[in-house]
């Protein structure tokens, strides 16, 4: 008679193919339930170090992102406080065909709008953007014009030359401020023929005085502080095309990182499926085979 009992390796060997068995269908069902691909470094060392990599660049040029949305922001209400000072300026041209007339009533009659204008334009080289003042140069908490009023209603900048940078990219800043003295004090400086808010005073009291030399001196500066204005917008114009250009190409360049970021770590749902399954398949049958052997007992041998 010969007895045959369970071998304890094979047993021993079934207990740990068992126990792989159930550490893949764990994994997967992670990668299933998570879609996932790598549950930990240690599953594609190479491939963790490049999703984050990926990970790292799509970070930084999201910061990026948000530091040209805060530029382009600031240059937008730099350029919207131009036109409307272009815009004026405009105006104050067309006036002076009435405001150089011979006819008191006609002149007086202008003048209340050049008074109104003159606020205006004192109030855009004030322009603030989130509590800054963006005509101040760096001083960017100090009000960077002020009127001293009669009897010289002169107009003095408080601002400073400095100029304010945003980093874009890695290798790139933008400017993202005008200094107010170049903005409305132009080439010449405060005071000269190229000062818009002397020139718009001057035209003031020029009016109110019925000082016809000094309303036609005024009105001759007008057209060189027009295309002063009309050149801080190509300046402003051209830097909003560098941002424009600069966001769309961080902005596509993390859609691409953000892709190849997604293919190495999303989960292959077919091929994980196949092989989730599969596992199920082989660890019912290598329970079932443990099963019949752990009933098998002496007396199934004895003839």
């Amino acid at each position: 008679m010969s007895l045959r009992t369970a071998s304890t390796t094979q047993s021993r060997q079934s207990l740990l193919d068992l126990q792989r068995t159930q550490s893949r269908l764990t994994e997967n069902a992670q990668r299933i339930s998570s879609g996932n691909r790598l549950t930990s470094p240690g599953d594609d060392p190479s491939a963790s170090a490049m999703i984050l990599d990926f990970g790292t660049s799509i970070g930084a040029n999201t910061q990026f992102l948000r530091q040209a949305g805060a530029a382009t922001n600031y240059l937008t209400s730099t350029e919207s406080a131009l036109n409307t000072a272009v815009n004026d300026v405009t105006r104050l041209m067309e006036l002076m065909p009435a405001a150089s007339g011979s006819n008191a009533n006609s002149t007086a009659a202008v003048a209340p709008e050049v008074d109104a204008i003159r606020s205006s334009l004192l109030s855009l080289g004030n322009t603030q953007v989130q509590g800054k003042y963006i005509f101040a140069g760096t001083k960017t908490q100090t009000v960077p014009f002020v009127d001293a009023g009669l009897p010289t209603n002169t107009i003095s900048y408080a601002g400073n030359s400095g100029s304010i940078s945003v980093g874009i990219s890695a290798q790139a800043n933008v400017v993202t401020n005008l200094n107010g003295d170049t903005v409305f004090f132009g080439a010449g400086g405060q005071g000269s023929s190229t000062d818009l808010f002397k020139t718009v005073t001057d035209l003031s009291t020029g009016l109110s005085t019925n000082n016809q030399a000094l309303v036609q001196s005024a009105g001759a500066n007008l057209s060189g502080i027009l295309d002063n204005l009309n050149k801080m917008l190509a300046t402003v114009g051209g830097r909003q095309a560098g941002l424009n250009d600069m966001q769309t190409t961080l902005s596509g360049l993390n859609v691409t990182l953000q892709g190849l970021q997604d293919n190495l770590q999303a989960t292959d749902y077919p091929g994980t499926m196949t092989q989730f399954s599969n596992d199920q398949t082989i660890q019912s049958a290598t329970l079932s085979a443990m099963s019949k052997v752990s009933k098998a007992n002496l007396f199934d041998y004895l003839g």
